[in-house]
């Protein structure tokens, strides 16, 4: 677990879900050179492997939505790229 993880759990909320997406394809403002390459190749890779290196922010955005509405399994939930994959389905 990440400090970040630890520091959410200690607030107390009464359900939290934690997601941990692999690289974010996404559109970028700023460049970043070797990042834009990375997801060059990563876009490749996932018509292959589609859950095992990347996600859409789309699909991130969508399982968010979905975790909300969805009833908890339990106080706390992480949620890894290819559990973000199933649920940004819905």
């Amino acid at each position: 677990q990440g400090e970040v993880e630890n520091l959410v759990q200690a607030v107390g909320f009464d359900r939290c879900t934690i997601l941990r997406p692999a690289v974010l394809l996404c559109k970028r403002q700023e460049s970043r050179p070797m990042e834009w390459v990375a997801q060059q190749f990563l876009r490749v890779v996932a018509r292959v492997f589609p859950v095992a290196y990347s996600v859409p922010v789309e699909t991130v955005a969508r399982a968010m939505v979905a975790s909300v509405l969805q009833p908890g399994k339990g106080k706390v939930e992480v949620l890894e790229n290819g559990a973000i994959h199933e649920l940004g389905k819905a």
